[in-house]
């Protein structure tokens, strides 16, 4: 088998993966919705909701399609050794010339994507808010933001990669020295990260207008939710939420030392004030998790990878050889990073699937508990209610294949979120 067939298959997976959870999908919908959800939807809404969903699929399964005939198209193209020819074989241009290449491709699609099913799908169901100029705005911090992690990741990948035989005297360095060399570029990776949640949080504020919540009865309610809590919010911020949807939603940000809690307009401006409150104490909830096994489990798999990665440095026969099928699979003499991390990706899938799992585990755990924590404060069935009429309000799956839902959800869904509430009411 080819690099360029690997690849071409793990797209094809992907869209038989995507087929086969929307048949589970659909046997899932033609069951009763089970009676903690029953009253979400009547009738006339539950047919939208079904309309709403053949849309999306429709919808999602061309743009696979598409995606699929032109990514194929272009890695049986001689696109990579012309851009070899083209830069002269420098690493760095040819890393920065594939992405570009993938990068327009994909915004385009997506772009074309975003706006049908912003301009048309939602709003053919009165989900939508956004004017053109706000998509587009938006769309283009987006595709900035996702360059800039790209462009950044991928020139360090590359820097490690032309530098790594220098590091190691022709890979021949002991554990130690391999050792060593991972601290540092695990220092650099970590800083990397840093950096592009910064930029992440700039996007977020040009995306929306934060205004603070003024002082009042509301605001002394909110800032007593977190009586007992170590770590404190102080900062709470109206979002305008209503220029772009009929969303919902209240979070809680925590990047390093900055903690804010962000309120959609449209919350503060249609729903009761305890349903606020029980948003809120569900992310107080939040703050006052503690760490468990399954935090440590966490901690554990990034030690794993950093294992990984020092006997990666200190006996890399495995990578070089991926390398030289790689470079042999497309007909170009030099490495291209950016088929490189894409045919690692393919091998790793397998364990990254495997992690994505578990951390999806482990985040519906903490939604579980920190929705113990509304119900202590009292708020239980206005958290129940807050779900219901968002679910019905958005659309939502309320009732999502158990497999479906333990493979790809961080949240519950909504059926046992509502059940574990009131099993946590009624202890």
């Amino acid at each position: 088998m080819s690099a360029r067939l690997l690849l071409v298959l793990f797209m094809a997976l992907t869209i038989v993966y995507d087929l086969v959870t929307m048949v589970m999908a659909d046997r899932q919908r033609k069951k009763p919705l089970p009676p903690e959800v029953a009253d979400v939807y009547d009738a006339d809404r539950y047919r939208q909701y079904l309309a709403y969903v053949a849309d999306n699929r429709r919808c999602l399964l061309i743009v696979r399609a598409v995606t699929f005939i032109v990514n194929t198209a272009l890695y049986y193209s001689r696109l990579y050794p012309t851009l070899e020819r083209l830069t002269g074989g420098n690493p760095y241009w040819v890393y920065l010339l594939s992405l570009l290449v993938f990068e327009v491709v994909g915004n385009v699609i997506d772009t074309v994507d975003g706006y049908y099913t912003t301009f048309v799908i939602r709003e053919k169901y009165g989900l939508n808010r956004q004017d053109r100029k706000g998509f587009f705005k938006d769309t283009a911090l987006d595709i900035l933001q996702n360059m800039v992690v790209m462009v950044g990741l991928g020139m360090i990948f590359t820097f490690v990669g032309e530098h790594m035989a220098a590091w190691t005297d022709g890979f021949t360095v002991s554990l130690g020295r391999a050792l060593l060399i991972a601290v540092a570029v695990a220092a650099v990776i970590a800083a990397f990260v840093v950096g592009a949640s910064l930029i992440s949080l700039w996007v977020l504020k040009k995306q929306y207008t934060f205004t603070p919540m003024p002082e009042g009865d509301l605001r002394t309610k909110v800032m007593a939710l977190q009586e007992g809590s170590k770590k404190k919010v102080r900062i709470v911020n109206i979002y305008d939420e209503s220029k772009k949807s009929t969303s919902k939603n209240a979070f809680l940000l925590k990047f390093l030392w900055h903690r804010e809690f962000g309120i959609a307009d449209n919350f503060i401006n249609e729903n009761a004030e305890d349903e606020l409150l029980a948003v809120l104490s569900h992310e107080v909830g939040h703050l006052k998790h503690k760490k468990n096994l399954l935090n440590l489990l966490s901690y554990g798999i990034l030690a794993a990878a950093f294992a990984l990665f020092v006997l990666a440095v200190h006996a890399p026969g495995a990578l070089l050889k991926i390398n030289a099928w790689t470079r042999d699979s497309f007909g170009i003499a030099g490495n291209n990073y950016y088929l490189l991390i894409g045919v690692y990706m393919c091998f790793f899938t397998p364990v990254s699937h495997a992690v994505g799992i578990f951390e999806n585990f482990r985040s519906r755990r903490e939604e579980y508990e920190a929705d113990r924590e509304a119900v202590r404060n009292g708020y239980g069935e206005a958290l129940i209610a807050t779900f219901k009429q968002v679910s019905s309000d958005e659309l939502v799956n309320v009732d999502p294949h158990p497999v479906i839902e333990f493979l790809e959800y961080d949240h519950p869904g909504m059926y046992r979120r509502i059940k574990a509430i009131r099993e946590a009411e009624a202890t």
